[in-house]
């Protein structure tokens, strides 16, 4: 761990982390990096010219491009050819020479047919950006493409290709385009430009009406989606001329009709549709999710499915319907048949491709380990899984390569010939020389002999280890952690252990987060070695363009793991230096080494790192202390919003009966102090009370009732709380008397009525 003592004299002046020597070091080796990647794309780039038999200049003596403002410079034509009407030659004068006008007119014809190619090869190229970017969704590679055509003085050229190509998608893509606009405005492509190539639509209007006929509609929603984004100024409008053409007239009305409506910002904001399915993974699995639950809940209409899923317009994704498709027929063997028809259904008319159907199917053969400890019977139903898919011939057209190892002999030992690979699985299993079932215990499913194992040893650390992070996610407890890693006695598969342990708190929460910076300071070195560490966090950076696709914010989240590591003292400095020697120049890794490198090399940086995860992991004292804390404001400012804030915050939902017990003892504090001589009333029966315990109670019931409707406090949580209240009152732990017991029957019995506390 770092020296804190040393934390008093730096806190007048922060100095940065890395130290001249290690960020000049660090900087040396990105500017490495970064040549071997311009020298892979130049020498790719020239294959694909060589390829198409486009012809370049030869000449190294620059691209040949004029200066910015058209100044010339070596190797260029010049400034001449950008003022060529103003020094055109005088035919009168008495020193003109002919000669001299025809080299200058050849001249002028070979500018303008320079820039005319100029324009077409910049046409050609951000048009493959567009459709590039409505298939991934990767801003970073819109601004890395945009950055290295370099000619912003024709973005507007982007910009209407954008738009035009928009027009004829659907919403998912429209939404896509807006937001890129939003993201690149002012940073990549500058505002005059974003105005002139919408000013180009304008005019291009009556061109697009006759392949886009909604296009005035269509467009009107970009503009006012751009001016509310701030993209363009409301007077964009007057570019607009009624005159022009009946369809520019319909713009120009639409656009100042709904810019003037009441609420119009929040109308426009939503004209897509919100984010939804498409334009980010976890809304997309969503939409996957919600189409599967109807599809096998109750319709079993595999019309409906497949239509749904054109609507999404998400054919790069569709594996995850295969995926979560295999899944549910795991985890039911009710589904398997209403599963293999609609999967066959979609593989047949072509909507899911094969490739689609193999990555879905080899997602979920790679990790059949990991769904037997849910479910101890996964390697089985899995085994019946693909006899049923044989028998329909689903899987028939898949390669063995792009299924993977453990698919490959699943469909073989299930009688699907497949390749190579395939026919070698199922001769071993025809022999009765299949390997174990990791996933299954270390025993083939009856009758079936299927193999779904990892190398010998490995399937088993990693089931065993994943388990033990998910425990202690619940206990934070890294003494059992670290007695289990030196009980499976596998040094040399540490690495797997810190990406797996990485790699599973990127799609959870801070706290967890927090919790496997925790765990790694604890088991290092006494249990994990710093060479084992610096392993694990390098396969990390090598495979961030795999996690990348899971977790959309995985570069910026392995920053700051990898920051926090070398704050923490785990890895040295150098390491950012020395790992990229084993990183993909076109990597994601190498965008998180530089990320990393600039928090370390910021003042303060010490200090953002170290709450990087925003303290998300208390211990469980803490976390009671807070909760009471919380509820102890409330009682003086009755706001139910902020207790509601405080308790998702802290994401301790198995806790959440301490704020029920927290909030009966408050009740209880309030009526005994406001009444005074109230429990000595009801204690002699008399009711002088009840209109006080009604007053002390109201605010409570308030609170419970509305943290139960949020979602907050579940039932199970509530009515824990409130038996431990009356366990309390039993004991006679409370300090309340006959009065907590009082309380207790009012709150039980409004939350009975209004709903929040059930009726046993």
């Amino acid at each position: 761990m770092r020296d804190e003592a040393a934390a008093p004299a730096s806190a007048a002046a922060p100095a940065p982390f890395l130290t001249e020597e290690q960020r000049v070091a660090l900087d040396q080796a990105l500017r490495d990096k970064a040549q071997e990647q311009a020298k892979a794309r130049a020498a790719a780039n020239h294959k694909a010219a060589a390829a198409s038999g486009e012809r370049k200049s030869r000449s190294a003596k620059g691209p040949g491009g004029a200066k910015k403002g058209g100044g010339g410079g070596k190797y260029t034509w010049g400034s001449l050819l950008t003022v060529g009407a103003e020094e055109e030659l005088d035919r009168n004068d008495p020193n003109y020479d002919s000669e001299e006008d025809e080299k200058h007119v050849v001249l002028m014809r070979n500018h303008q047919a320079a820039l005319k190619q100029e324009v077409a090869a910049y046409k050609e190229a951000v048009r493959a950006l567009v459709e590039e970017y409505f298939s991934s969704g990767s801003v970073p590679d819109v601004v890395e493409g945009l950055e290295e055509l370099g000619a912003s003085h024709l973005a507007h050229y982007f910009v209407k290709r954008l738009i035009t190509t928009a027009l004829d998608r659907k919403d998912r893509e429209r939404e896509m385009a807006s937001t890129l606009l939003s993201g690149l405005y002012a940073e990549v492509i500058a505002p005059e430009q974003v105005a002139k190539g919408f000013s180009s639509l304008f005019a291009a209007l009556p061109d697009l009406v006759l392949d886009v006929p909604d296009a005035p509609e269509l467009l009107c929603r970009f503009v006012t989606r751009a001016v509310v984004d701030d993209v363009l100024p409301p007077a964009i409008l007057s570019h607009i001329d009624p005159e022009a053409d009946p369809s520019c007239r319909d713009l120009r009305q639409r656009c100042e009709t709904q810019l003037a409506a009441r609420h119009s910002a929040e109308k426009v904001l939503r004209c897509w549709g919100g984010s939804g399915a498409g334009t980010s993974h976890t809304d997309t699995k969503a939409a996957i999710s919600s189409l599967l639950a109807e599809y096998l809940g109750a319709s079993r209409d595999v019309a409906e499915a497949a239509r749904r899923l054109r609507e999404l317009g998400v054919p790069f994704f569709h594996h995850e319907l295969v995926k979560q498709a295999l899944l549910a027929a795991i985890e039911s063997a009710a589904n398997v048949d209403s599963v293999v028809a609609l999967l066959g259904r979609l593989s047949s008319t072509g909507e899911v491709s094969a490739s689609q159907l193999a990555k879905g199917l080899r997602r979920v053969a790679d990790n059949l380990a990991d769904a037997v400890l849910d479910n101890p019977q996964a390697g089985e139903r899995f085994a019946a899984l693909m006899g049923a898919a044989a028998a329909a011939k689903l899987f028939n057209d898949l390669e063995a390569e792009d299924v993977g190892d453990n698919a490959a002999a699943a469909l073989a030992a299930a009688g699907v010939a497949i390749g190579s690979a395939a026919a070698s699985a199922g001769g071993a299993a025809s022999t009765g020389a299949s390997t174990p079932n990791a996933s299954n215990g270390g025993a083939a499913p009856s009758g079936r002999g299927v193999s779904v194992a990892m190398p010998p040893g490995v399937s088993a650390f990693k089931a065993v280890t994943l388990a033990a992070v998910r425990e202690y996610f619940d206990s934070q407890d890294s003494a059992e952690v670290a007695a289990r890693l030196k009980g499976l006695d596998e040094p040399g598969l540490h690495p797997l252990f810190v990406k797996a342990a990485v790699s599973l708190s990127l799609d959870r929460k801070d706290r967890e987060r927090e919790l496997v910076s925790k765990l790694l300071v604890a088991l290092t070195p006494s249990v994990i070695a710093h060479s084992a560490l610096a392993a694990g966090f390098t396969r990390l950076l090598a495979a961030a363009d795999d996690l990348v696709l899971d977790v959309p914010d995985a570069v910026h989240l392995l920053s700051l793991f990898l920051g926090r590591a070398v704050v923490d003292e785990l890895l040295p400095p150098a390491f950012l230096t020395q790992v990229l020697s084993s990183l993909d120049a076109e990597g994601l890794g190498v965008a998180v080494v530089r990320n990393a490198g600039i928090m370390l090399g910021a003042r303060h940086g010490i200090e953002r790192l170290v709450n990087c995860w925003h303290g998300g992991a208390l211990e469980l004292g803490a976390v009671r202390q807070a909760i009471r804390d919380a509820i102890a404001e409330y009682g003086t400012s009755n706001d139910v919003a902020e207790v509601a804030r405080c308790l998702r915050d802290l994401d301790a939902a198995a806790y959440n009966h301490e704020a029920v017990v927290a909030a009966a003892e408050l009740a209880c504090n309030r009526y005994h102090g406001k009444t005074g001589g109230a429990a000595a009333a009801a204690a002699n029966g008399h009711d002088s009370g009840d209109a006080e315990l009604e007053a002390a109670v109201a605010p409570v019931v308030l609170l419970l009732g509305a943290l139960s409707a949020q979602g907050v406090v579940s039932s199970t949580q509530m009515a824990a709380g409130m038996s431990r209240i009356r366990s309390a009152v039993e004991q006679e732990v409370m300090d309340y008397g006959p009065a907590a017991r009082k309380v207790l029957d009012q709150l039980v019995a409004a939350g009975k009525r209004d709903g929040w506390m059930a009726d046993s």
